[in-house]
């Protein structure tokens, strides 16, 4: 093995061996306790894990599945995997049972962490009695495939994304860690769920360079904000849905975010009056959004100061080429709406599919992950939606996350779903699902109405709103749309 590629599981040793006695790793639980790990402690836990899945059979190659909420166990799970040789794959611990033992079926776990009776896993309890295993390091190995992130994708169908390269970079050189300017001790504080692709990898990442991660078992906007007050976190993972709630709380101006060097966000498209609240809290510097894909096809970043020059810009990437593409493969100038195709370091994507075929791609290994949107001038790119979240009204192109915003911005609208539903007339009519702050108040229709007369054309403003308690979302947190639009379509 080359000494100069570090493992994960040599990594978090070799921190270990240098701040035995550093608190690593925090969890905030739903019960109102914070519980904790030692560098020592990690190390030990996860090398007990790794020994046990050693002797079940796991190494390079092999699937482990973890369907766990947030907690500490799920890292110690995970780093185990890793020490073995295996590749984890975080499952939502609330998916359907007939969609899990799909999930599984594809990857062919070889163990499973899970609380769930019926699966039979390691449990939690069975976690914290692992004195028989050595908590001395297994031999070092480093995993290849690193991880399989589970998605429904736009067909709803589950399927599994696999990181095919190895886990391992010379002295800890993690281009990740590189691309988000992380600092080795930094604390991320990564409120969503590990099930998602970004709060999982971002959090390894951080580690594995010697950082620190506080977690929380569920995300509670008040509860989110004394956690930041407390650990001093210098860097936030957050999505815009994060973003709005912690805006939202009454005291937010009053507290101190001073420890917080960088916040990024990313995973969905971020009204403007959340971006610019974030910005005002924080300065423009420490603001910065990521635009990507769990498969690697490219990736942006832009920062607050270019943002506000940039209105409404996911930013540009010198390692990542852009092709705005027609529905039939032709390049458009900038300025012009195709489907965004990316090539990240002129290199095919480093991802396989497990449950569905390849991304489209051109012959040079130009891929699309389904977002439309345009570049301009100066090389910016701008995201309108997915082609398939796209409502053809009349003839005319509706994008459902700029009549969002909109209604977003209202202060009594917790989060909304603009979704096309049938018309006789226009084919699709575009139509407001919304959750409000509270359904005992809910807003006036007519404010509602006012407000996208006054900030969007005629044919974009919904022709029905509907309030309802909770938004449907995936086990990576978006919306359902599709079911959304079943529904009321009757379908």
């Amino acid at each position: 093995m080359n000494e100069n590629l570090v493992s994960p599981g040599r990594a978090i040793h070799e921190h270990a061996l240098g701040k035995p006695d550093e608190v690593v790793l925090v969890c905030a639980c739903a019960d109102g306790r914070d519980v904790s790990l030692t560098r020592r402690e990690f190390d030990e836990w996860t090398n007990r894990v790794a020994h046990l899945l050693l002797a079940r059979g796991v190494g390079v190659g092999d699937f482990v599945a973890i369907v766990l909420p947030n907690c500490l166990e799920h890292i110690v799970a995970t780093f185990g995997v890793f020490k073995a040789g295996g590749a984890p794959m975080p499952i939502a611990y609330r998916m359907p049972a007939a969609e899990r033992d799909e999930l599984q079926a594809m990857a062919n776990a070889k163990a499973i962490f899970s609380d769930i009776e019926e699966l039979a896993g390691i449990t939690r309890a069975a976690m914290a009695e692992l004195n028989e295993w050595p908590a001395t390091p297994p031999p070092d190995v480093i995993p290849q495939p690193y991880k399989a992130v589970a998605s429904g994708g736009s067909t709803g169908r589950p399927k599994l994304i696999i990181a095919t390269a190895a886990f391992a970079y010379p002295d800890r050189q993690n281009p990740t860690a590189t691309l988000l300017r992380l600092l080795a001790n930094d604390m991320m504080y990564s409120p969503g769920p590990f099930y998602h692709n970004a709060p999982f990898l971002f959090t390894l990442v951080n580690l594995y360079i010697g950082g620190r991660a506080l977690i929380n078992e569920r995300f509670d906007a008040a509860r989110a904000l004394e956690l930041i007050e407390k650990y001093r976190p210098e860097v936030l993972n957050l999505v815009p849905t994060h973003m709005q709630r912690m805006l939202r709380e009454p005291d937010i101006a009053r507290r101190d975010l001073s420890s917080v060097r960088m916040l990024w966000h990313l995973a969905a498209p971020c009204p403007a009056w959340a971006k610019e609240g974030f910005i005002e809290l924080l300065g423009p510097e420490r603001v910065w959004e990521l635009w990507g894909a769990t498969e690697m096809t490219g990736i942006t970043t832009i920062s607050g100061s270019e943002w506000l020059t940039h209105r409404g810009s996911v930013g540009r990437c010198p390692a990542t080429e852009i092709r705005i593409l027609d529905e039939n493969r032709k390049e458009l100038p900038p300025g012009e709406v195709g489907e965004i195709f990316t090539r990240f370091g002129a290199a095919p994507p480093g991802y396989a599919y497990l449950g569905s075929k390849p991304l489209p791609m051109t012959d040079d290994h130009f891929a699309s992950v389904g977002d439309m949107g345009y570049v301009d001038e100066e090389g910016y790119m701008y995201l309108c939606d997915r082609r398939v979240d796209l409502i053809i009204t009349g003839g005319a192109n509706v994008f459902p996350a700029e009549v969002e915003e909109v209604i977003s911005s209202h202060p009594g609208v917790r989060d909304v779903a603009v979704v096309g539903l049938k018309d006789d007339d226009l084919g699709r009519r575009v139509y407001a699902v919304i959750e409000p702050r509270d359904m005992a108040a809910c807003p006036a229709v007519m404010e509602l109405d006012a407000l996208c007369r006054q900030r969007l054309a005629g044919y974009k403003v919904p022709r029905g709103y509907e309030f309802i308690a909770q938004l449907p979302r995936n086990d990576a947190g978006k919306i359902r749309r599709l079911d959304l639009r079943k529904e009321r379509d009757g379908e």
